[in-house]
């Protein structure tokens, strides 16, 4: 299969100062374009967006509706490219990151993939424990808190070992933070590191624009429904400085998504996934 130009899209809300440093890196790679979708920031994103007249597309909101809704902007915008979602906070780690991209996701295109997510790392180069994960079920969310419980203990080596041994069982679709990352098939994958088919996002019409959180889960479950695989594959990397605009709203953003996520899919979904199937 032929490769793809990449294009940035980068969902940026009140980020501006990450923008100063992360636009420039972008420009200085082989990327097709690059986007900023903006959703109603209220800092001085707008003006350093502009200062890069046209080497920079800018999308500009009007009104605030979240980061899935907002990714949504670049729907129409993009067609024959990858998109590589990535967010206004992160930076840039791998050097030529589209042709990198673009070669690795054509090996797995031949494979039925058609999103392949990247290795989100700390400043400290710790790998993130919710780099990639398993499908939105009662199972799985029981297990959700482990992969951050095993990061905590990581000054515990000993300790954090015994515990992941402990948990292998239960935890073999979660990454393993004590270990090198390696590519692996996933549910879903970090969306602040993200590719995907242009013509494929504009398709499955992106994400359900109800959702201010969990919105990747609920792609991921669309893209299954299809027979379109996803993939975790660590050689694009990108360093997340945690620049936090949603403050004490995320957890009740996250309890609303999950209840919509049960009623929009089905609570027998939700219970035995593969009881629904059959």
């Amino acid at each position: 299969m032929s490769k793809l130009p990449v294009v940035a899209a980068v969902p940026n809300y009140n980020m501006g100062e990450n923008l100063k440093s992360l636009i420039p890196a972008l420009l200085n790679q082989e990327y097709a374009a690059v986007y900023v979708l903006d959703d109603a920031s209220t800092d001085n994103s707008i003006d350093i967006v502009k200062s890069y007249g046209t080497d920079v597309n800018l999308i500009r909101g009007q009104e605030n509706i979240g980061a899935g809704s907002n990714r949504n902007r670049i729907i129409g915008h993009v067609e024959s490219a990858i998109l590589h979602f990535i967010d206004a906070d992160m930076e840039l780690k791998t050097p030529d990151t589209p042709n990198v991209a673009s070669d690795r996701f054509s090996y797995y295109q031949d494979q039925g993939v058609g999103v392949m997510g990247g290795l989100v790392s700390r400043k400290d180069s710790s790998q993130e424990p919710y780099n990639y994960g398993p499908r939105f079920c009662l199972k799985t969310n029981t297990t959700a808190g482990l992969p951050l419980i095993i990061d905590r203990l990581k000054d515990k080596p000993y300790t954090a070992v015994a515990a992941r041994r402990l948990g292998q069982a239960i935890m073999k679709d979660w990454p393993n933070v004590l270990s090198h990352p390696t590519a692996t098939k996933a549910f879903w994958v970090h969306e602040g590191n993200m590719f995907i088919p242009a013509d494929l996002f504009n398709k499955i019409g992106g994400y359900d624009p109800k959702l201010r959180a969990h919105e990747t889960q609920d792609l991921s479950l669309r893209l299954e429904q299809k027979g379109i695989k996803r993939q975790f594959d660590p050689s694009v990397e990108v360093v997340h400085h945690y620049i936090d605009v949603r403050g004490n709203q995320r957890n009740n953003e996250q309890l609303k998504a999950m209840a919509y996520l049960i009623h929009k899919h089905g609570i027998l979904n939700w219970i035995n996934p593969k009881l629904a199937q059959s």
